[in-house]
């Protein structure tokens, strides 16, 4: 890698994400970088300066909305859990 990209690996340490989360962020357009796919094969480029701009603007504490949702999910997770134990000990 030249100095002017960062290579998956690199990513995949500072983000501690898997290869194929990366590469599939990038394809989805929610990652900066680009990916060639040739016989198969996914060739990534990541440009540094785009990568350290994403990571110094990405947010890592969660929104209020997010926290709610979270919340919400858990909740009805629950819910749902109980209700299906209820049945489970009435049969």
């Amino acid at each position: 890698m030249d100095e002017n990209n960062i290579s998956v690996e690199e990513v995949m340490k500072i983000t501690h994400k898997s290869r194929e989360f990366i590469i599939n962020a990038i394809q989805q357009g929610c990652f900066p970088g680009s990916v060639a796919i040739a016989n198969k094969r996914r060739n990534v480029h990541i440009p540094r300066k785009a990568f350290e701009d994403y990571m110094n603007k990405f947010s890592r504490s969660p929104s209020e909305q997010l926290i709610i949702a979270l919340l919400n999910s858990l909740n009805e997770k629950s819910a749902l859990e109980k209700r299906t134990h209820n049945i489970a000990h009435k049969l």
